[in-house]
This record gives C-alpha cells, sequence and structure tokens, in this order.
C-alpha cells in the first residue's frame, strides 16, 4: 500500500481500536482490552537450524563482522544465538527483509560475561536473518524459532508444468505468512487488515489450510464495516467472493445472520457511487471505476438477496430486485462501445472493468469474443490482486487456456526467483501513479490468488450448496495434461486426480461422507467423445446407458457431461480423441550443477562501500560489496554513486584456484538494477585478465552467464552499458561447475 506516515494513519483510522493492531500484539494483550479473538492461539515450530549461514561456527573476528543465516522459505521467526564474549558489547538481530524495519526495530542484546544464550523478544518476516557482531565475540551456534497461525497446509495443487506447482507453493506460503492476529495485506511493512487484501486471503484459506484457519476468516466476515475506510475494497468483499463465498465454503449461517443487517445497509444505503478514494486495485491508474462499481454492486445484490432469503428476509428482495433491474437495464446502454465496455472516465478500455462485466453476466456471451480480442488480450492494468478477476471471467468465457497463459506471463519473474512468496507487484513495477520501480514493495503479499484459481477453478473444484453438502468438479485444464489437487473441505478432504492422453481422459476422485459430488467431462478437451466408464463399466456411450450403485445421471449442457456421485472412490475414464498442443513450453530441467561454496570468499567494488536511504522512510541500508556473497538475496551489493555507466565492477577473490562454468547474478530484489550489459573476466593473479570470457545484456532479476571452463582465483564482472534511470545491483553472485 502507501508508503510511510500514510501507513500510520491507516492503521489508526482502519479501526474502531487502533491499539488492537498493533504490530506485536499478542492474544493475551488483546484479551486484557477486552477484545475476544475467535482464532486459535499461534503454534511454535520450536527451535530450528538455519539451512546456510555466511560463516562456519564457531567464528569470532578481531573487527565488527556479520553473519548472514538463511531460512528453508519466508516465515515469523525469533533469532536465537549461544555466544561467548566480554560484558557490554552490543550485537544486532534483524531480518534480511529491510521492510521489517517500518515496523519493527532492530533489536539489542547487551552481552553478559561469559558463555550466555539469548533469543530475541520479538517475531520479524524473511527468509534470512542477520547478526551482527562486535569484534572479540565468538559465535558459538545460532538457530531461529519459527512460530505462525495454528493451522496445517492441507491442500494441494500439482501438474505436469512444474511452473504452476511452484506458483501454487508460493502462493500458499504467502498465505500463510501474511495470517497472526489477523489477515495482513503483509507482515512487514504494514500488518494492515484491509479487505482488498482479506478477500483473495480468506478464499485461499479454504483450498490451502486445515479448517482452524477458518476461525480467521470468520473473524474477517464478522468485522464491522468502515464506510469512510476505501469502500471499493468492501464493496469486492460484501458479495459472492467474501461473505458469500465464506458461506458456501463453512455454511456458516449464524454469521451471515449477523451481518445481514450491516451488509444490507452498506449496499442499498451507504455506498455512494463515483466518489473519489473507493479503492478497487492500484495496478495501473486508468481504472474505469464506474464499469467496476457498477459491476460488483451488481455482483453483490445478488449475493444480498440470497442472504436474505436464507436469513428470513424475503420481504426485502422487492427492494433489492429493484435495484438490480436499475443496474442492468442502464448498463449496456450506458457503457457497451460496440466491442468493449468503457465509461467517459478514461480514454481506453479497462480489462478490469470488462472482466467484471463477464463476471457479473452483465455482458451476455454474445458480446464475449469482442471483450476478448479487443480488451483481455490486448491490456494488462491489473495488478496481482485484480487479475484473479481477469483469470475468472477468461475461464467463464471457455478461453482458460490463455487464462494460463497470461498468469504464466505475469508471474514469470516470480516463479524463478529464490524468493519464496509473492509480491505486492508484478516485476517489482509499482504502475499506479509513480509509475515506476517500487523498492518499498512487500516480497510477500497475501493477495496474490494462484491458490485459489489453480484449486477451485482450473480443477475445477468448488461448493454448489453451503458447507459442501453438494459440489463440483467441473475441470478447465487447458493444456494441462494431468494434475492431483486436494480440497480440505469442512467435510473432508476431497482429492481429484485428472490424467489425459491423446485416446483417454482419467477423472479419478475421493469424495468424503456426507456429500453429492456432481462430475463433469469436460467436452472441450475432445475433439471426439466416445465413451465413458466408472470403475471400469460403460455408462455413457452417447447417451446414458447405465445405472451403477452410487452413480445417478447429472444432465449434459455445453460444456460437460455430468453424473452425480455419492461418497467413496470413483474413477471416471473417457475415451476418444483428445489434442494435445501446447502454446507454452514447459518448464526446462536441467541437472544439477555444483554451486561453490563461497564462504571464505571476499568481494571488491569499483565504488567504495556505502548506504542508499530506503524508500519513502529514508531507513539507511548499507549495500557493501561483501553482501553479494553472503549467501542472501535480500542484501546486496548497489552501486549508489551514478546511474549504469561503462567501467563499474564486481570482483571476488576466491581464496584459491577453482574450475568454473557459469555465473548467476541475482538481482530480483533491485530487479530493474540488472547490468546493461556486461563482460566477466577472470585472473590468476589480479592483474592479468586478458580478453573477455563471456558479454552479454542483463537480464531483468536473474542474470545467467555460462562461458568455457575457467581454472581461475579471480573473477570480476564488468557493467558496460548505460542505463540513465536505474543503479547497477548485484543481491547475490553464484558461482558453477555444470555437472556433464
Amino acid at each position: 500500500m502507501v508508503r510511510g506516515t500514510f501507513t500510520i494513519s491507516i492503521i489508526a483510522t482502519l479501526f474502531i481500536s487502533s491499539s488492537l493492531y498493533s504490530g506485536n500484539s499478542t492474544k493475551d494483550d488483546l484479551t486484557r482490552k477486552g477484545i475476544t479473538l475467535t482464532h486459535p492461539p499461534m503454534k511454535d515450530y520450536g527451535l530450528k537450524d538455519y539451512i546456510y549461514q555466511s560463516k562456519d561456527l564457531p567464528h569470532s573476528e578481531n573487527v565488527p563482522w556479520k553473519l548472514v543465516c538463511q531460512m528453508p522459505y519466508n516465515c515469523h521467526f525469533q533469532p536465537w544465538m549461544q555466544i561467548e564474549a566480554a560484558v557490554g558489547k552490543v550485537i544486532d538481530l534483524n531480518s534480511s527483509n529491510p521492510l521489517v524495519l517500518y515496523l519493527t526495530k532492530t533489536e539489542q542484546y547487551i552481552t553478559l560475561s561469559g558463555d550466555q544464550i539469548y533469543e530475541a523478544k520479538n517475531w520479524i518476516s524473511g527468509e534470512g536473518a542477520i547478526y551482527t557482531i562486535p569484534a572479540g565475540v565468538t559465535v558459538k551456534s545460532v538457530k531461529y524459532r519459527e512460530t505462525g497461525y495454528a493451522t496445517t497446509f492441507a491442500g494441494s495443487f500439482e501438474c505436469n508444468d512444474n511452473d504452476y506447482n511452484i506458483l501454487w507453493k508460493k502462493g500458499a506460503r504467502t498465505a500463510y505468512l501474511c495470517m497472526r492476529d489477523w489477515f495482513y495485506d503483509c507482515p512487514d511493512r504494514e500488518r494492515v487488515g484491509f479487505w482488498g487484501d482479506g478477500t483473495p486471503e480468506l478464499n485461499q484459506c479454504f483450498y490451502a489450510f486445515d479448517t482452524s484457519s477458518h476461525a480467521l476468516c470468520k473473524d474477517l466476515v464478522l468485522r464491522p464495516l468502515e464506510s469512510g475506510f476505501y469502500p471499493g475494497q468492501q464493496l469486492e468483499f460484501m458479495g459472492q467472493y467474501g461473505l458469500w463465498f465464506y458461506y458456501m465454503q463453512t455454511g456458516d449461517l449464524e454469521s451471515i445472520n449477523k451481518m445481514y443487517q450491516q451488509t444490507r445497509m452498506f449496499l442499498m444505503a451507504t455506498y455512494q457511487f463515483g466518489r473519489k478514494k473507493q479503492w478497487f486495485d492500484w495496478g495501473k491508474d486508468s481504472k474505469d471505476v464506474a464499469v467496476i462499481e457498477n459491476c460488483f454492486m451488481y455482483i453483490d445484490l445478488k449475493s444480498l438477496k440470497n442472504m436474505a432469503l436464507v436469513t428470513g428476509h424475503s420481504n426485502d428482495t422487492i427492494a433489492i430486485n429493484t435495484k438490480l433491474d436499475s443496474i442492468k437495464s442502464g448498463f449496456n446502454q450506458n457503457y457497451w462501445k460496440g466491442s468493449y465496455y468503457m465509461s467517459d472516465q478514461v480514454s481506453i478500455p479497462d480489462d478490469r472493468a470488462n472482466a467484471m462485466a463477464v463476471n457479473a453476466g452483465l455482458a451476455d456471451p454474445s458480446k464475449w469474443d469482442a471483450i476478448y480480442n479487443h480488451v483481455l488480450t490486448k491490456y494488462f492494468n491489473s495488478s496481482c490482486f485484480f487479475d484473479r478477476w481477469v483469470f475468472e471471467a477468461l475461464c467463464i468465457m471457455g478461453k482458460q487456456e490463455y487464462a494460463l497463459l497470461r498468469m504464466y506471463n505475469r508471474y514469470k519473474t516470480m516463479i524463478p526467483c529464490s524468493f519464496t512468496t509473492l509480491w505486492e507487484h508484478y516485476d517489482r513495477w509499482w504502475a499506479s501513479r509513480i509509475n515506476a520501480y517500487d523498492e518499498g514493495s512487500s516480497l510477500n503479499h497475501g493477495w496474490n490468488p494462484p491458490v485459489l484459481l489453480l484449486s477451485q477453478t482450473i480443477a475445477g473444484v468448488s461448493p454448489e450448496e453451503p458447507g459442501w453438502s453438494t459440489y463440483h468438479v467441473f475441470p478447465k485444464e487447458a493444456f494441462l495434461t494431468s494434475f492431483k489437487v486436494v480440497v480440505p473441505s469442512v467435510k473432508g478432504d476431497i482429492k481429484i486426480e485428472m490424467k489425459k492422453t491423446a485416446v483417454e481422459y482419467s477423472l479419478g476422485i475421493i469424495s468424503p461422507g456426507n456429500t453429492k459430488a456432481i462430475v463433469g467431462i469436460p467436452k472441450g478437451s475432445f475433439t471426439t467423445l466416445k465413451s465413458i466408464k466408472v470403475n471400469g463399466r460403460i455408462i455413457w456411450n452417447g447417451s446414458y446407458v447405465r445405472v451403477i450403485k452410487g452413480i445417478s445421471w447429472g444432465g449434459e449442457d455445453s460444456g460437460y457431461i455430468k453424473f452425480i456421485a455419492t461418497p467413496g472412490k470413483w474413477n471416471f475414464v473417457a475415451t476418444g480423441l483428445l489434442p494435445l498442443t501446447s502454446p507454452k513450453p514447459l518448464p526446462i530441467s536441467v541437472p544439477g550443477d555444483l554451486k561453490l561454496d563461497k564462504k571464505s570468499w571476499t568481494a571488491t567494488a569499483s565504488v567504495k562501500d556505502s548506504l542508499f536511504l530506503f524508500s519513502g522512510d529514508k531507513i539507511p541500508i548499507e549495500v557493501p560489496a561483501a553482501n553479494a556473497i553472503d549467501g542472501d538475496h535480500w542484501t546486496g551489493w548497489r552501486d549508489m554513486t551514478a546511474k549504469q555507466h561503462p567501467g563499474q565492477w564486481l570482483k571476488l577473490d576466491m581464496k584459491k584456484q577453482e574450475k568454473f562454468d557459469k555465473v548467476v547474478l541475482d538481482n530480483t530484489w533491485a530487479q530493474w538494477d540488472s547490468p546493461n550489459k556486461y563482460s566477466v573476466s577472470v585472473s590468476n593473479d589480479d592483474k592479468d585478465w586478458g580478453i573477455p570470457v563471456a558479454t552479454g545484456s542483463g537480464q531483468p532479476g536473474i542474470t545467467s552467464v555460462d562461458f568455457p571452463l575457467q581454472d581461475a582465483r579471480y573473477l570480476r564482472i564488468t557493467q558496460t552499458g548505460t542505463d540513465t534511470t536505474y543503479h547497477w545491483s548485484v543481491y547475490e553472485i553464484d558461482v558453477y561447475r555444470r555437472m556433464k
């Protein structure tokens, strides 16, 4: 969200009691304030070993030094250490994630005399810890204590294309990291409970985590509305994507009853169209708000009508229908321009607005091809947050192949990077207002939706009735040839496995008790569909032909041939002809290369070690050359003296001759600081460098450089290009010997 002091004002105004939402509040703190939260306590995972330490321990130096340690993934943690020291030495402990400094001061420990153990008092988040150690202190051992919301990763998604597996896993890790006292937007910079971020975070809980997570969802559902705080976010939450989504997943009618009058008042009287600061998305500022808010209001009113019926307020449906009719009757007349929807607020059509017209049902199927061809394949205004609705609209239109391609292309830099979570903005690029690289955007933002989209939409598993008493399995796998999904529903785990070949489509299902599953064989996956068997017996060969105990006919529509299954294990196999061509190349699997151990190396650069003032709060961040080889991709070396120009260099002394033929420069944290152009040189005496062994142009995020096998002690990367906008950074450099 917005940086600096504005964050503080948001926290103060968002909630009735701003003190409730201080960064490190515990459940006991909240109880003393007279506030009861329904979710369970945090889980203590105990002390754990880091997976990497920049120095072998025990270690001490006669000058101040830093020990940088890595966790296996982004988490909430408290650094721990065993040291030997004289009295009065000051040790700093913090995350390598600089955004933590927005909320949490660097914790300091003043040593006693002799052997001692200390564990940090406050949790922080990140993938690495930094211990700043004074001269003369011996560090004997370090660990970390992971804590987190008391739930488990009960859901899963795996398919034949590992890019999507990575996205699902990073998405689940991101969602978990943004859960604690409430749904955070991010756990480092703000920890604010925005409704916008909370909507996809709530959605993902039902596909990634066990039912313990539902209590946190209930807290969000029961939160009093704040009409003055970004009401557009609340409008996004009040219908099928928030309140009604929660009800369908849980069957919790009591909470819907409690929220009905508040929801009715917000939608029927409080919300005002056309106001400033409604907020619907970061993304690019060319938002067509008039179209977007009409679509969300229409969606919400349909959900409100359903809520009225299930809570005994059927008399309210007359007024709700009147408002629904009013929106629908004027929508096409006001906004349809022949090939797309657009209001007079914008000069070009908006992908967000047109997607929502499809999702709301206001764009009838006769308009879908025009919207697809003229808008959804041409414009990319939406952020990570709003792309969820573009994806869903594409799948409604039967364009799931393009939906998966769009997801891949927009997340292309997040998939291969070393960070284990998904970011606030695509490519670290904050399109809103400043339209430039945003160093202050978080690298773990809960509003990313791949978990939901892959499990619910692509695997096609979703409730038809509240609490999963009836649900459907309608796959939209597009060019994927296999997937396995586990959905941890309130009725128990639902397990689906799909495999397809050129002649066979297999859909296996394990359905829990007290459920009815509507299983659909997707017609669009076939050029010719001949027959369908279940558990080895033919049940369809052009029409439904056999009654099998536990299976009944579910009908047929333009998309699916459907069957109704009782609880148990069922295997549907359809035969025919299936096209298996894919517009997306599969990820390339390469043998594991040998990464050279760099703990004893030193790094120097063409400029003196310096710092930069981080983001709007001007937090000083050190960026010495040593950061480039400390094993942490959150810390790096930056040349802050000038923008990119020929002659800048970073040099490694590997202390002995090494054989190597590959260098990887990782500057994902400062993604647009990639070298404009580079050359790679080697030497054995730090004098004779010879001709470069490789030259080329940098890539955003990760630049991998291959060259013939070298045997040398020194390695130098020289920046040979010019960039008048960005500095040159190397956040981590690794040297490899490729395995033949």
